[in-house]
């Protein structure tokens, strides 16, 4: 069984591709904490279980962190997680092995996404990124199949720096939803509102609103058609992602 955790599709893709390696079952958490379904009750039967999640600020998404706390996995399962970054994941992935003790865990680099604080990637490297994926991923695919132990992240410079002080200051942004703000016209067609994993986009009076559970994945920022969708000022000359663009 795969769980997977995915904004702007980068990480659905990659769980999708290992699937296809592993003929594994897909279940996207997302979908489940919006149920309200308790992670602890859910049965599992399988002889190994990944946890593939996006990397936000060099650490696992919270929501991902608190899933896998409350998740029963018995005794004997090969456990093994992989997260998509843009660059690298500092020790992101040695803490989140705190909460869910790992076998075998990876890094998949992938196009940058977060506009707030850095622009896309241009062209030639996202569709790079992505074509180097696909080996990487079949690397991992591999090694999931034989339950072998292995810890391939890239952690990058000054990894405890991004992962504790930056990630700090990050968190503290996910209470400062007046940053978003409409720069033009809404055509009104709610898909902001579809794409926010913690339902924390509403459409009221045909315009969308923002609550105080945000989590900074800009999946509503990338989703709006009209491009009209900010945060603060440094999204507005920007561009947004597609991962539809680059793949084959």
């Amino acid at each position: 069984m795969i769980f997977y955790f995915s904004c702007t599709g980068n990480s659905r893709w990659v769980a999708e591709q290992i699937a296809l390696g592993t003929n594994d079952k897909l279940t996207n958490i997302d979908e489940l904490i919006k149920k309200g379904e308790n992670p602890s009750d859910i049965i599992i039967n399988d002889d190994r279980i990944g946890i593939v999640f996006p990397t936000h600020c060099w650490r696992a998404p919270k929501p991902v962190v608190d899933f896998v706390k409350r998740l029963s996995v018995p005794k004997g399962v090969f456990r093994y997680a992989v997260a998509t970054c843009g660059d690298n994941m500092g020790k992101g992935m040695r803490m989140f092995s705190k909460a869910f003790h790992l076998d075998s865990a990876w890094t998949v680099q992938m196009p940058n996404t977060y506009i707030p604080m850095f622009n896309l990637d241009t062209d030639e490297v996202a569709q790079k990124k992505i074509d180097d994926a696909h080996a990487r991923i079949a690397e991992i695919v591999d090694a999931v199949c034989q339950c072998w132990s292995t810890w391939s992240i890239k952690e990058g410079g000054f990894p405890r720096f991004k992962s504790y002080a930056i990630y700090s200051s990050f968190v503290k942004g996910y209470k400062h939803t007046e940053r978003f703000h409409l720069s033009g016209n809404c055509v009104e067609c709610g898909k902001c509102a579809e794409a926010c994993p913690m339902e924390n986009v509403k459409i009221e009076g045909g315009k969308p609103s923002w609550s105080n559970h945000c989590i900074q994945c800009m999946a509503c920022v990338h989703i709006c058609p009209q491009k009209v969708i900010q945060y603060g000022k440094g999204t507005e000359k920007r561009g947004r992602y597609s991962l539809l663009k680059y793949l084959k």
